[in-house]
């Protein structure tokens, strides 16, 4: 076992040993952490250098892309200090340097703190419409993108507001049940 596969499964008992007490995944996605880490990797090559971790809560996308990515530099954002207290131990107990956690709320987030430009990854989080509302300041710097991970049929019925356009739409290999996975990438007009 290399180090990035020895630090995936070293995140992965993690996660499931936090998850007792501190709800960081659903119960019944527990046993499918391995598959979610999977579907997880699978759109590091379509992300730039440095990424924003909408609403991380158990790790999911961030820290498997931090480990498999060591030199793209990764920010963790969650609201949740339960949650954001497993992302900062785990980074630290993975010895992931690239990974920054902040535990804020989007629309609160220090631009100040982040690089010039990246990409904002969103997974499980809401709709097209109800996240392009809270990261809207952060999509005015041009070179700043949102990549959705969504699948077909979800993104099929949720509206894209005014002043924002849709860049790409990537299908990506996905392990998960639903074949349909898609990377969509929004950036603002």
């Amino acid at each position: 076992m290399d180090k990035k596969e020895k630090q995936l499964s070293d995140y992965q008992s993690h996660l499931s040993s936090w998850n007792k007490t501190h709800n960081l995944v659903s119960k019944s996605q527990v046993e499918n952490i391995s598959e979610h880490i999977e579907d997880s990797l699978s759109i590091g090559t379509y992300l730039g250098k440095n990424i924003i971790d909408l609403g991380s809560g158990g790790g999911l996308p961030g820290i498997p892309l931090a480990i498999m990515y060591p030199k793209k530099n990764f920010y963790l954002v969650e609201s949740n200090t339960k949650k954001s207290a497993f992302l900062l131990n785990a980074a630290t107990k993975l010895n992931l340097e690239n990974t920054h956690v902040l535990n804020t709320r989007i629309e609160s987030l220090d631009i100040n703190l982040l690089p010039e430009t990246f990409d904002i990854v969103v997974r499980a989080v809401g709709t097209t419409e109800f996240i392009l509302n809270l990261v809207a300041h952060l999509l005015r710097n041009k070179g700043t993108f949102l990549k959705l991970m969504k699948t077909e049929n979800q993104f099929s019925q949720e509206n894209i507001p005014n002043g924002y356009i849709v860049k790409k739409v990537e299908k990506y290999p996905s392990k998960a049940k639903d074949k349909t996975r898609i990377l969509v990438t929004i950036c603002a007009e």
